[in-house]
């Protein structure tokens, strides 16, 4: 009788890993199916044109003077949208990469799970993160960025806000993972509740007065980095030519 309990719990195990895997492959279907979310959006980047909800980053990042951001370095095609980071002679030789966000699918509260990889490459870094609408910075829920790790070997979930005593505060959690391959990574926003998931588990949670309570929008981007004192560093000789941000899908939800 115990072996056949056994057998039972490992298939059920079998099963269960076997959905949780199905689930980080596929998108979303239209009807949105999540206990407790409403689909409002989703992306398959299908076509060869971004979405016109979307708009593309131009010029030098905030904070980053090294750093130069071009829509040209966007690309559609082949079912994924390509974030493309290479030296561009257009842009002085520098290191040039992209992003993407949108007004029109700004919220407050809500979740967003995102199907992307990285390319290895020092200097360069990326990020998903939800970005303030229509307030100063911060607040900022940045729920998948590496902070320079040249080989995206793990991730990292960060809450920028404002408190009593600081205007700039950090609550940091990080997971080791490779993002050079696939992954969904996720972030669901309640009032005064994060939870950070991958394919499907949650590995984070913040709560407390820090969580936003404001509009905040989608982004996703890369950004190359000047020579810093600390964990900014510049592309150098192992740079690759080209360290792309490749994203499969993107979905939004609401709280149902």
């Amino acid at each position: 009788m115990a072996s056949r309990v056994t057998s039972r719990r490992a298939v059920a195990l079998v099963a269960a890993s076997f959905a949780l895997l199905l689930a980080t492959l596929t998108p979303p279907t239209a009807s949105g199916a999540s206990p407790g979310w409403r689909l409002v959006y989703l992306d398959r980047f299908d076509g060869h044109h971004l979405d016109s909800r979307w708009f593309g980053y131009s010029g030098v990042p905030g904070g980053d003077p090294a750093g130069r951001f071009a829509t040209s370095h966007l690309h559609v095609g082949g079912g994924v949208l390509r974030i493309a980071g290479y030296r561009d002679p257009a842009h002085g030789g520098r290191f040039t990469t992209g992003g993407i966000s949108s007004h029109e699918l700004a919220r407050t509260y809500g979740k967003w799970l995102v199907r992307f990889r990285m390319d290895a490459g020092q200097g360069v870094s990326y990020a998903a993160l939800l970005w303030p609408e229509a307030t100063p910075w911060p607040p900022e829920i940045d729920f998948a960025e590496d902070n320079g790790r040249a080989d995206r070997a793990v991730t990292t979930a960060t809450l920028h806000y404002r408190s009593r005593t600081n205007a700039h505060a950090v609550r940091r959690t990080t997971y080791r993972v490779s993002m050079t391959g696939w992954h969904v990574m996720g972030v669901q926003w309640r009032p005064g509740r994060l939870t950070y998931t991958m394919d499907g588990r949650v590995w984070a949670r913040m709560s407390g007065a820090a969580v936003p309570r404001v509009p905040m929008r989608l982004a996703l981007q890369t950004q190359a980095w000047g020579c810093g004192d600390t964990w900014e560093r510049c592309p150098d000789r192992s740079t690759p030519r080209r360290v792309d941000m490749v994203v499969d899908w993107v979905a939004v939800y609401r709280p149902a």
